[in-house]
């Protein structure tokens, strides 16, 4: 779908390609990215967020190169509303479709039903406008 409105600057679906629920479902909106040379399900594109956040654990399971690991002095509000430190900084090649993206990445230690979040920073960086009529499933979460 992202690949879609990249290419085109514009998101149509059709009714065959909602969830069960129909129109008046309340799913997430979330993909699958290629992310330095892996697949990662359970993207969530959120454009409350105002930053991209990808969890310590999604990190480890990467092996990212920990010299690409920034240091930062972020505090931010968590999910649950609590001030939280951001535990670092990192630049990850995001890959969508036939597109490539260098997106920095605040990154936390926080339980989060999804390994990678994609903020307004991405939404705005691609100019793609989010739609969350087709939402996602009901599958865990998991990093391949």
């Amino acid at each position: 779908m992202v690949s879609m409105v990249l290419a085109t600057n514009q998101i149509s679906f059709t009714d065959d390609e909602l969830p069960p629920e129909g129109r008046e479902h309340t799913l997430p909106m979330y993909i699958m990215v290629k992310c330095e040379d892996m697949i990662v399900f359970r993207v969530l594109i959120d454009n409350g967020l105002v930053l991209n956040v990808c969890p310590m654990s999604t990190i480890e399971h990467l092996n990212e190169d920990t010299s690409l690991i920034r240091s930062t002095a972020i505090i931010i509000r968590a999910f649950d509303g609590p001030l939280q430190e951001v535990q670092a900084e990192i630049e990850l090649a995001i890959g969508i479709g036939p597109w490539s993206f260098m997106i920095i990445f605040q990154v936390i230690k926080v339980d989060s039903p999804y390994n990678i979040l994609l903020g307004r920073p991405w939404l705005h960086a691609t100019g793609v406008v989010a739609s969350t009529l087709t939402g996602g499933s009901t599958s865990p979460p998991r990093i391949r």
